[in-house]
């Protein structure tokens, strides 16, 4: 039989977890804190935001009520497992919100409020961050929306490869499969070990079904060109495959 004395203690023990969960240091990485994700209203637009940076609905951005200025996170949409990465320059005055940019809530198919994780980055996301509106607009004009605004999918067509490679090389040449992931976080990830002479050849888009993406360099080479560029990525994206163009 559980004493009152017992009740009390584990009462006391999980307050204490509780608030030590929502401490939400900048140096704990390893944690995962739930939370409601929103979006700012427009009038917000262009106003200096806490830690003094003009706010602006372009960029990945969000307000919270503790996490330190200038951290960078991932925040996870628990509906969809989208993620992105944003960087806390505002403060928003609702305890466990995360109110964040249209930019970021678009690229997570956030809608009104729903619930999200947070997850604090360590140090080095910093110069990602900095690059992340010029490489992420390449990538994201070609990522698929979220599911709650997608278009319904065309009928698939049936595949036209032909079951033995040809002795020469097709007439749309050949591109570098670089990787298959599930959430648009693991796709911008990928997407920013790309050296900056490789980046405008890079499309993102979703398999039959929503259920992946897949990150292609068009090169529309000869097979030998295509074969050496992966070569020469292998340590960035070890599973990088040759495959025919479109």
């Amino acid at each position: 039989m559980v004493t009152r004395l017992a009740i009390a203690t584990l009462a006391l023990l999980a307050a204490a977890a509780t608030a030590s969960a929502q401490n939400y240091s900048h140096l704990d990485t390893v944690s995962v804190y739930p939370n409601q994700g929103t979006f700012y209203h427009d009038r917000f637009e262009g106003r200096k935001t806490a830690s003094g940076e003009v706010f602006d609905q372009n960029k990945f951005t969000a307000a919270h009520w503790r996490i330190k200025l200038g951290t960078h996170i991932l925040v996870t949409n628990r509906n969809t497992g989208l993620q992105v990465i944003v960087k806390v320059n505002d403060r928003c005055p609702k305890r466990g919100v995360i109110d964040l940019s249209h930019r970021a809530a678009n690229a997570i198919g956030i809608r009104g409020c729903q619930p999200v994780t947070v997850r604090v980055l360590p140090p080095g996301y910093e110069q990602r961050c900095l690059a992340q509106d010029a490489r992420f607009d390449s990538v994201r004009t070609r990522l698929p929306l979220p599911p709650a605004a997608a278009k319904p999918a065309a009928a698939p067509k049936p595949d036209p490869k032909p079951t033995k490679e040809p002795d020469t090389d097709p007439i749309g040449g050949y591109n570098l499969l670089l990787a298959t992931v599930a959430t648009h976080g693991e796709a911008f990830e990928l997407a920013q070990r790309l050296p900056e002479s490789h980046s405008g050849s890079l499309t993102v888009d979703t398999l039959e079904g929503g259920t992946a993406l897949r990150l292609t360099l068009e090169l529309h080479q000869s097979r030998a060109d295509a074969d050496r560029l992966r070569r020469q990525l292998r340590a960035l994206y070890p599973q990088a495959r040759v495959v025919m163009a479109d």
